[in-house]
């Protein structure tokens, strides 16, 4: 994914309309596919897009300058993803919605039809369903997103060596449930 120029968020930050628009054309793939790994309808999600960008534009002056802004938007947008959830369900703990990352969909849109049942990549899709959620979640961030250990830290609250232990964990653990899926299969 190539980078936004800064100069595009310093633009923000003084309220050019212009700016933001370049920030929502670049941003909204990566929220719009963030944001269906929390939540399956795509409207809510849209919704939270649009929520995020108008509260963005109103608060220009409140914003600050950013080293990381794929983080700063996708922490934002998750932010504002829970406040929806949590305004739509306030008897509900919002912790039941930080640990539902979905990846049903994940493999069949980036393979479509090549994970044939007993191939690599079905073995690979099977295994990886099987982790938990948070080293789904990894995974993604990581190797879909490309987002650096940096923006993975802070986007998840967590500090950047634990990115990268729970990346080499979560890896370590798709390998071990891939390879015995394998051989499993073919001792049948």
């Amino acid at each position: 994914m190539p980078e936004i120029n800064d100069n595009v968020w310093i633009r923000c930050l003084k309220g050019d309309l212009n700016a933001f628009q370049e920030l929502y054309d670049f941003f909204y793939p990566l929220l719009f596919n963030y944001g269906k790994r929390y939540v399956n309808d795509p409207e809510i999600v849209k919704d939270c897009i649009q929520d995020l960008f108008i509260k963005l534009i109103q608060n220009h002056q409140t914003l600050s300058p950013t080293g990381n802004l794929k983080g700063y938007m996708l922490k934002a947008f998750r932010f504002k993803l829970y406040d929806y959830l949590e305004k739509q369900n306030p008897h509900e703990p919002i912790e039941n919605y930080k640990n539902a990352f979905h990846t049903e969909d994940l493999f069949l849109e980036l393979f479509r039809h090549e994970a044939e049942p007993g191939t690599s990549l079905y073995f690979l899709a099977k295994a990886f369903r099987q982790l938990p959620e948070t080293q789904q979640e990894i995974i993604y961030l990581y190797y879909i997103q490309e987002l650096t250990h940096k923006e993975i830290a802070e986007l998840t609250n967590i500090h950047y060596q634990s990115s990268k232990t729970h990346l080499y964990r979560a890896i370590h653990h798709l390998k071990n449930i891939y390879f015995d899926l394998i051989h499993t299969n073919n001792r049948k």
